[in-house]
């Protein structure tokens, strides 16, 4: 498995893999090139910043989209505004079945805390996205996301997430910022049992790891972009950052209907409570 220390080189080197060693597949009406089977490894979960220019990697966006999961509400039409995507695959309810907030937190995110505090040593501890009707609900929301599962070993939190499918240009990047942030939230939430418990590493495994032809000029500009990029910035949640109190502050994307400007407005409002 490979190793990176932050989200930038993990991200050049997987785009770099599929450009060297990548089949080229047709799927869904679309050209890409293709790894099956990756696995990374992000030793530090808070170094989450992208540096190459032609990525345009939005933090906004990516916080946004954090911020969303933890409303745990599954209407699109404010996400939708940020990016159209959410459009494209919302249901005649403007609905889609991709928040991972609605899986993630909940009875499964509680049940983890109780196991962990009973079995510290738990191989217990999956979080369950994928589901069986999601293969029949709506045909344009197959969620890629599989499984989570949380190991507390030699005082560290670890966490790994699985996928079907994963786009390396935007689904890559942000799923893995914002999975990065559900661990340190788990984090927070523990110490108030293990104190000492520390952020350990984040494990991300796709069954297919794509880069689609549109984006393929992309690639070309980020591979032969020499740099140097400082990627100083780290996105550590503070510690009084829990459920409880993402609840009681409303740190979460509103329900009510926000113009773009007020959305991005509202998301770096939010951020400067969220990160220290």
């Amino acid at each position: 498995m490979n190793k990176f220390n932050s989200l930038h080189d993990l991200f050049f080197s997987e785009l770099s893999a599929i450009s060297t060693s990548g089949n080229e597949v047709s799927s869904n009406g679309s050209n890409q090139t293709e790894l099956l089977f990756r696995s990374m490894r992000l030793t530090d979960p808070t170094n989450l910043d992208i540096g190459f220019p032609s990525r345009k990697f939005n933090i906004n966006y990516a916080v946004m989209e954090f911020l969303w999961y933890l409303s745990r509400n599954r209407n699109v039409e404010n996400i939708g505004k940020c990016a159209n995507i959410w459009l494209r695959i919302q249901d005649g309810q403007k609905e889609v079945e991709s928040n991972y907030g609605t899986f993630i937190l909940g009875e499964q995110w509680d049940w983890i805390k109780e196991e962990l505090t009973k079995d510290k040593d738990s191989r217990r501890c999956t979080i369950v996205i994928g589901q069986p009707y999601h293969k029949t609900k709506n045909w344009f929301d197959i969620p890629c996301t599989q499984y989570m599962q949380v190991f507390i070993r030699d005082n560290k939190l670890h966490l790994g997430v699985n996928m079907r499918s994963n786009d390396i240009i935007f689904g890559l990047c942000n799923d893995i910022f914002n999975f990065c942030l559900f661990q340190q939230l788990m984090l927070n939430e523990l110490r108030e049992i293990y104190p000492d418990l520390e952020l350990g590493s984040y494990y991300h495994s796709t069954g297919s790891l794509h880069l689609y032809e549109m984006h393929y000029d992309m690639r070309d500009n980020i591979l032969t972009d020499k740099g140097p990029h400082a990627c100083t910035s780290r996105y550590i949640l503070k510690p009084e950052i829990t459920i409880d109190y993402i609840d009681e502050e409303k740190i979460f994307l509103p329900s009510k209907d926000m113009a773009k400007s007020e959305l991005v407005e509202f998301t770096n409002n939010q951020m400067e409570k969220l990160f220290i």
